[in-house]
């Protein structure tokens, strides 16, 4: 786990100054003796920022705090989870489709969405679903300072709240991207932070039964699945090959023995 409060684009900055700094020692002939020492430094440098960025978007590196991709555990649990809505009409259908087969899952949802739809978000919470923080705007946490962060976080809280009467303990982050002062800002509001272990890329649409496909061939006890109901607050994109696609999966999954559950359910299963 990493410690310091330092923001990743302030490391990978003046990884970038010695990186240049070493480059031109080495390209003047300092410290080239015994051993290059200026381009060795340089490539030192590119590694550093490479291992630095590499453990802030992979959804299961826990390098800047304490995250949940997956969870450890004998019984055949899975937990469904959707990104970006709520968004007309698709939130409704798959709504629908979980109804029919008495589905639980956890919709990440966007506080600009949420404010637009409410009762959408009133629906799913009466239907028995979990909901949890994707930020207001879906903006790239680490572009933002601290104020920002706790603002994205914070207005969505407090529409969330303003509609179904609480603020969710669950967020997962833009992208999955986050930092040592993203993750900072969540233990302060108390919100635990979700990845996932399962992407089927459904966001560029490459088909219902791609998703399908790619989903059930890498689910297994304890994953966590990621498909969007939404297209950040633009909402340009269709999302009607995640609908159809969520139907066959949870179908496929069900005839497999899975058993589908909320996040919070499937935290608790976790065996040591």
């Amino acid at each position: 786990m990493f410690d310091t409060k330092v923001r990743l684009i302030s490391m990978l900055g003046l990884l970038t100054v010695v990186v240049i700094f070493s480059l031109v020692l080495d390209y003047f002939r300092v410290l080239r003796r015994p051993v290059r020492l200026g381009l060795g430094m340089a490539v030192l440098g590119i590694i550093a920022g490479f291992i630095l960025t590499l453990n802030a978007v992979l959804p299961e590196n826990r390098f800047y705090g304490p995250v949940f991709s997956e969870v450890q555990t004998s019984e055949k649990l899975v937990a469904l989870t959707f990104d970006d809505g709520p968004c007309p009409p698709y939130t409704g259908q798959i709504l629908d489709i979980l109804k029919e087969r008495q589905i639980p899952a956890t919709f990440f949802v966007l506080g600009h969405n949420a404010a637009k739809y409410p009762a959408l978000i009133s629906r799913i919470v009466a239907e028995g679903h979990q909901l949890g923080n994707h930020t207001y705007n879906h903006v790239d946490l680490l572009k933002l300072d601290r104020q920002g962060i706790v603002e994205e976080i914070d207005k969505t809280n407090k529409v969330i709240a303003g509609i179904v009467g609480y603020a969710p303990h669950v967020m997962r982050p833009p992208h999955g991207f986050r930092d040592a002062v993203v993750m900072d800002i969540m233990s302060e509001y108390q919100l635990t932070v979700v990845e996932w272990s399962v992407a089927s890329r459904d966001w560029v649409n490459p088909g219902a039964g791609v998703i399908a496909d790619r989903t059930i061939r890498k689910v297994k006890n304890g994953s966590v699945i990621l498909l969007h109901d939404g297209d950040g607050v633009a909402g340009t994109a269709p999302r009607t090959q995640t609908v159809e696609a969520t139907r066959v999966i949870i179908d496929k999954l069900l005839a497999q023995g899975y058993k589908f559950v909320t996040v919070d359910e499937i935290l608790k299963s976790v065996e040591e």
